[in-house]
């Protein structure tokens, strides 16, 4: 994954906020995520599929940090994303 891989949402993917945590559940193997903070926030902006970069520099403005402090995290967190099978990465164009 680089800073131009584009990250989409998979498909099957159903969340509900309950309180400040956002649940998701895959509608077919009814796995399920609990997510917080930037976690959540992360989800929400890929409601349209976004370059790793471009989510670093949303969240840099949002939490108000350097993008390239954001960096090594949301890579972590995207990374267990597609573990779960919850986002595809795309090489740059193809989302």
């Amino acid at each position: 994954m680089t800073d131009s891989s584009l990250i989409a949402r998979r498909e099957g993917w159903i969340a509900a906020w309950v309180g400040e945590n956002l649940i998701m559940m895959h509608a077919e193997s009814k796995f399920y995520l609990n997510l917080t903070g930037s976690g959540s926030r992360i989800w929400e902006l890929l409601e349209s599929p976004r370059s790793v970069s471009d989510l670093c520099e949303a969240l840099g403005r949002e939490f108000d940090i350097e993008p390239d402090a954001a960096r090594p995290e949301v890579l972590a967190f995207l990374n267990q994303l597609l573990l779960r099978k919850a986002i595809d990465v795309h090489p740059p164009g193809l989302a």
